[in-house]
């Protein structure tokens, strides 16, 4: 029983732990709505003494669907989003990734971009369709994060204003 005691506590607590946090972009006149990911490392003590260590996410795909606040009507119905990583030098976007444990941020993915031409808010393209204009208004995105083949749900609201400066998320209840 006491050999096996570690194996049961990294089953327990070493398991991949993906955490987002909500972030407005802004540089220059470029706006963006981004979620940052993190799978960060065990950090308690008795823990780490022990030898537990938080495994490697070793396959995250994300999928959302965008819909009206209040009315719940969809504009969006599935978007497979692109990730973008400290691992991706072109930056170009994976669909599918690997996060490894780490305090820093490592991998992110836009939401909503403005477009500085058109002074509109779009949807940034996937696999299989176009990008998507949205109309001023407040939305919701439901995120499905899918860790090692088990989704995981997010939801979230945002205001897409007039202006690029009123696109930002808004506190969820």
């Amino acid at each position: 029983m006491i050999m096996a005691s570690p194996s049961i506590f990294q089953m327990l607590w070493g398991k991949p732990l993906v955490k987002t946090e909500f972030e407005k972009a802004v540089e220059e006149d470029k706006r963006c709505l981004l979620v940052h990911l993190q799978n960060p490392p065990v950090k308690n003590k008795i823990l780490q003494k022990i030898g537990i260590r938080r495994e490697t996410v070793q396959s995250l795909t994300i999928q959302f669907r965008i819909s009206e606040f209040g009315s719940h009507k969809i504009i969006d119905p599935i978007r497979h989003a692109k990730i973008y990583t400290d691992e991706d030098p072109d930056n170009v976007g994976r669909y599918r990734i690997a996060l490894p444990p780490t305090f820093s941020v490592c991998a992110s993915f836009m939401v909503i971009l403005w477009n500085t031409q058109t002074n509109r808010a779009f949807v940034p393209p996937d696999r299989l369709r176009q990008s998507l204009e949205i109309s001023p208004g407040y939305y919701q995105i439901d995120i499905i994060l899918t860790v090692d083949g088990k989704p995981m749900h997010i939801l979230r609201q945002f205001k897409i204003g007039s202006r690029a400066d009123d696109l930002i998320w808004v506190k969820s209840n």
